[in-house]
């Protein structure tokens, strides 16, 4: 009787404790560290403000030398990423540091639309619509998180806040057979507009011709177009994500936290 006890509880402290491993495993979410340092600085650096007033000012320059330019009347526009760009969406990133799933997490954030503007962003779309200039709103944000984002964008006092000027992930986002590529979608706004001016936080808000970043990172498409920063293109920082991470993990999914810190140590440069 007591072999049979003792095997009874054996058993059930072995499955405990498998168990217990099981879910340790499945609970344990990847760690977010790497983003601490990036967020804290997005959030809390003047030096993220002052850049985003510098590039927004600098933006309202080129659109006045544009509409001087314009003595045929064209219908004018200005073409702005989102995320990043004109919204703010580092408390996300801070709901990821905490462990939010990102998935459920990301549409959660969409939906609630209660990202704020970012600095110098609603003074020049507003400066850009007294001056009679379209905005278009080009994001790669899904077709399911339109109505939170326009209505993320009213809340905030966006102009041009309507859905003939935003433009989502699937609209012609696959004709250069990249389904992040906004090509297409710049195409539309330039049948009817004359696009005076770019503005984002990523080189693929700007042109096709940085989507291909297996040249140092896309450092020598930069450098062959130099004369359109500060010109045509406008960038905005954003240290928190972007394409720039994807030729670091050397375009590898599913890579350990381990493994990503290994690839992010051997990038760096000691001299």
């Amino acid at each position: 009787m007591k072999i049979k006890i003792y095997s009874a509880v054996l058993v059930v402290a072995l499955f405990g404790s498998c168990r217990s491993s099981r879910q340790a495993t499945v609970e344990t979410p990847p760690s977010q560290d790497k983003l601490v340092m990036a967020v804290a600085w997005y959030q809390n650096s003047a030096e993220m403000t002052a850049l985003y007033y510098q590039g927004f000012n600098m933006a309202g320059q080129r659109l006045d030398e544009a509409v001087a330019r314009n003595q045929a009347g064209k219908a004018l526009a200005v073409v702005v990423d989102i995320d990043e760009t004109m919204l703010d969406n580092s408390p996300f990133e801070t709901q990821i540091i905490n462990n939010a799933d990102f998935a459920t997490g990301w549409k959660n954030w969409t939906t609630k639309a209660s990202a704020k503007a970012l600095p110098g962003a609603l003074e020049f779309a507003n400066y850009a619509k007294s001056k009679q200039v379209d905005i278009f709103y080009i994001t790669n944000r899904d077709d399911s998180e339109r109505a939170g984002t326009l209505k993320n964008l009213q809340n905030e006092g966006f102009p041009y806040a309507t859905e003939d000027h935003l433009l989502t992930k699937s609209d012609l986002s696959a004709t250069t057979g990249n389904t992040s590529s906004k090509a297409g979608r710049r195409s539309k706004v330039a049948e009817n507009h004359e696009i005076i001016l770019l503005i984002g936080d990523n080189l693929n808000d700007f042109s096709e011709m940085f989507e291909n970043r297996s040249s140092y990172n896309g450092k020598e498409a930069v450098t062959n177009n130099r004369k359109l920063f500060g010109q045509k293109f406008i960038v905005l920082p954003n240290p928190m994500y972007g394409a720039w991470e994807k030729p670091l993990y050397e375009y590898r999914e599913g890579l350990s936290d381990t493994e990503k810190t290994r690839l992010l140590k051997s990038k760096l440069k000691t001299e």
